[in-house]
């Protein structure tokens, strides 16, 4: 038997993993929002682009 070599996983900084809990908290949001007449409801790979976009919009807010 030969060993496995692990592979390592990428390093996230601090703004990747901040990145990754506003995405969180906000697709959380878009899954409980209350349907609307007129408004398609985004899939789910539509939900984590947008949850994506606004977590990238609230990191630039952040910045001086």
């Amino acid at each position: 038997m030969s060993a496995v070599t692990p592979i390592a996983a990428p390093t996230a900084t601090s703004t990747d993993i901040l990145r990754d809990q506003f995405a969180g908290h906000i697709i959380n949001a878009l899954i409980i929002a209350p349907r609307q007449p007129g408004i398609a409801r985004l899939d789910v790979d539509g939900m984590a682009r947008s949850a994506y976009e606004y977590a990238d919009a609230m990191l630039r807010a952040r910045s001086p």
